[in-house]
């Protein structure tokens, strides 16, 4: 990746500038492919190595003063494995793999030094990279008892985070339910369609939950500082058609709720929050820079710090005699605080970790190029996660027409799941971050033990998730109802249903975080859209309406979905064809940075 000229006049072997007097560079050919990785010239003088050396080989390039070296060049890789035609070709570019692999950490690790003022502004984007050394994934050594430690390390901060996300919402549920019934049933109304929302962007960060760590293995840091920008300029630009829906929202809510003043409140609340939600959305994709580098900690150091202010901000500008503006203060608090967390995201990077792999803002160019893979991965990612928000919100809405016991009892079981859900997605984020890392470092023993712990600890905390609501099923719905009729329900609703639908859901959310690991979230999106809309909601409907089990036939409807899931996705896991997600990890991470190298 190339912003200044003078950079790329280092990479020029012929400049004999600086860094480069003693460069070698290696190039890989793979025998029987129809795609070089090493062209030159254009149009019908175009050739390869290719036409030059019929068997597969390894060309050394010395920086002489040759013609051959002036050549201008460019390199490309497969464009799947499918072109790599025997399992010899496979292992020639995994070895090659494992040597570029090994050339990046060395360069990352040793010290610049040089007097040339030229080739000091050329690297400034790079020196940061050189203030500490990064872990040589390929080369790590690793058993069960690291890497169970390693998870539960990375595990509990994340736990931490979720736990302080989920407050937001509650913190303007229970300051704003005290001004009127309309207030808290539009707020309540303008945070579900929020949270949708927001679930599209944590999808879309779900591409980087698979690229930043891979990338980071890999030793490919600039190429994941640049992917992170990528990420945010798509996501900015989807959330224009949310912005604009948001901003028209009362002519679509009037359709779903009567009362035309919870209508004008809903919209007055997201027309507010517009503001803010970029701020959310910068924050939940840039934190994946930090995770993947495995800095867990930061946003839950972060939460902390803005999790107060936006308790207090909410009671001032809600509650203040002299500057409280009333129902729409909730709204003009939590747009402070998203953009808060991402103020405070830069600054931790900047003064206090994480800028080693950071390599400066990309040029117009580089930042509009190379969106593929990254939509190819955050799409399935987007569907894993909006199919089963929208599942559970439905679910809400249907058992609206069963009375009003129904549904309080239904929410409340529900904002338990959820409440309990936090668990497993950490943990899960974490094992994905942990087994990327390995991938994109072509360390497949690595991977295997990593994938092998995840899926341990993901039972146990499923399993630990069920005894929860089984023991405690009476305290759990004394906190949310006062009513008799409402404690009986959910304790019935807890014991045994979704108390053992627990295990199914934990593990089917740590399945979904080692596809994203292996870069198959297009397998988990399928499975999990599939399952909630074709099977297991169609399935609710008819047990709650046709046989009349109300929520139990919900829950039982859902439940079969995630039994489904949990099982389709660990059969996909557990025959995972190793060898072929870590050359397809290689063959992104090399035609990334190749293309980037241009």
């Amino acid at each position: 990746m190339v912003l200044f000229p003078s950079i790329n006049r280092l990479a020029n072997p012929n400049t004999g500038a600086g860094l480069t007097n003693n460069r070698r560079r290696r190039l890989f050919i793979p025998p029987s492919t129809q795609y070089p990785l090493f062209i030159y010239g254009e149009g019908d003088d175009q050739r390869s190595f290719l036409s030059l050396i019929e068997n597969g080989s390894e060309i050394f390039d010395n920086d002489d003063n040759s013609d051959a070296a002036s050549v201008s060049t460019s390199r490309s890789l497969p464009s799947s494995l499918s072109s790599a035609q025997t399992t010899e070709d496979q292992e020639s570019f995994h070895s090659w793999l494992v040597e570029e692999h090994q050339r990046r950490i060395s360069a990352a690790n040793s010290p610049i030094a040089s007097d040339d003022d030229d080739i000091e502004f050329a690297l400034a984007r790079r020196r940061s990279s050189t203030v500490s050394s990064k872990i040589d994934f390929l080369n790590l050594k690793t058993n069960y008892i690291i890497e169970l430690n390693t998870l539960i390390r990375h595990s509990i901060p994340l736990i931490l985070t979720f736990i302080l996300e989920h407050i937001f919402s509650v913190v303007c549920l229970v300051v704003v339910g005290k001004l009127g019934t309309n207030e808290l049933a539009a707020v309540s109304l303008a945070t579900m369609t929020s949270q949708i929302t927001f679930a599209i962007f944590e999808g879309v960060a779900t591409a980087l939950d698979t690229l930043c760590p891979q990338f980071y293995g890999a030793g490919n840091y600039e190429i994941m500082s640049l992917f992170v920008q990528r990420c945010n300029l798509f996501a900015m630009i989807l959330f224009l058609p949310c912005a604009i829906f948001w901003w028209f929202s009362p002519y679509v809510l009037k359709f779903i709720i009567d009362d035309s003043e919870v209508v004008q409140l809903t919209a007055q609340f997201l027309r507010v929050l517009i503001i803010g939600a970029p701020g959310y959305i910068f924050f939940e994709i840039s934190k994946r820079f930090l995770q993947a580098q495995g800095i867990f900690e930061a946003s839950t150091g972060i939460l902390f710090i803005s999790a107060p202010i936006n308790i207090f901000l909410s009671w001032f500008l809600v509650w203040n005699e002299r500057f409280g503006v009333g129902f729409i203060g909730a709204s003009i608090a939590t747009s402070i605080n998203f953009w808060l967390m991402s103020i405070l995201l830069i600054l931790y990077v900047k003064y206090i970790d994480g800028s080693k792999c950071w390599y400066g803002l990309g040029s117009v160019q580089e930042l509009f190029s190379d969106w593929g893979i990254m939509i190819q991965l955050a799409i399935p990612g987007v569907a894993m996660l909006v199919s089963e928000y929208l599942a559970y919100e439905i679910m809400t809405l249907f058992a609206s027409y069963f009375g009003t016991v129904q549904l309080a009892a239904q929410s409340a079981v529900s904002s338990i799941a959820s409440l309990t859900y936090m668990i497993p997605f950490a943990v899960s984020i974490a094992a994905t971050t942990r087994i990327a890392n390995f991938i994109g470092g072509q360390n497949m023993s690595g991977a295997v033990i990593a994938t092998r712990i995840s899926l341990i600890i993901g039972l146990i905390v499923s399993i630990s998730n069920f005894v929860i609501l089984f023991v405690f099923k009476s305290q759990l719905a004394r906190i949310f109802s006062d009513d008799p009729k409402v404690i009986n329900l959910i304790e019935n609703l807890l014991h045994p249903l979704v108390a053992i639908l627990q295990i199914f859901d934990g593990m089917a959310c740590l399945n979904s975080g080692i596809l994203r690991a292996q870069g198959l979230q297009k397998i988990g999106g399928i499975i999990n859209f599939t399952v909630y809309y074709i099977f297991a909601l169609p399935l609710a409907l008819i047990l709650s309406k046709v046989f009349e089990f109300k929520v139990f036939g919900l829950w039982l409807g859902i439940g079969s979905g995630m039994i489904l899931i949990a099982l389709s996705e660990g059969i996909v896991i557990l025959f995972s064809d190793w060898d072929q997600i870590l050359l397809q990890a290689g063959l992104i991470n090399e035609s990334d940075d190749n293309d980037d190298d241009l």
